[in-house]
This record gives C-alpha cells, sequence and structure tokens, in this order.
C-alpha cells in the first residue's frame, strides 16, 4: 500500500461525489477497480464512514461496491 495509489483512489472518488449529477442526486455510487488495492479501498471507506451526514451502503457481497448518500441540509446546519 503506498500513500500514493491511496491519493490517487480519494481523488477519484471525490471527483465522482463533487459531478454535478451526484450533488443533484446527493448520493454517488462508487467501484473498486482492478488496480485498487484492496488496503487503501478499505481505508478510504473507513475514512469516509466518519464524514458527518455521510451514509455508506454496501451494494454486493464483497464491499467493492458502495452508494455514498449525504445529506446536504444537515451538513450546513
Amino acid at each position: 500500500m503506498s500513500e500514493k495509489t491511496y491519493q490517487q483512489l480519494v481523488q477519484r472518488v471525490q471527483r465522482a461525489i463533487n459531478s454535478p449529477g451526484a450533488q443533484s442526486k446527493h448520493y454517488v455510487e462508487i467501484k473498486r477497480q482492478p488496480e485498487d488495492e484492496v488496503d487503501d479501498w478499505e481505508r478510504m471507506l473507513s475514512d469516509l464512514g466518519t464524514v458527518e451526514n455521510v451514509t455508506l451502503t454496501t451494494m454486493d457481497d464483497h464491499g467493492e461496491h458502495v452508494q455514498v448518500t449525504w445529506n446536504p441540509e444537515e451538513s450546513m446546519a
């Protein structure tokens, strides 16, 4: 596991979350890519799970397809 691969993964997920479509729906589905290290993926999900008003819902049996949902009203309060 390297910090560089972790940062690349985080940046990819941030881009997905910040996309106009995701922002209007307040959710995005993310999938672990073959080049993503399992340790990086699990660390990123763990970090994301600590963010207020963010809910992670696993969409498969392996935790490699996850729906990220957020409540913008609560985060503004």
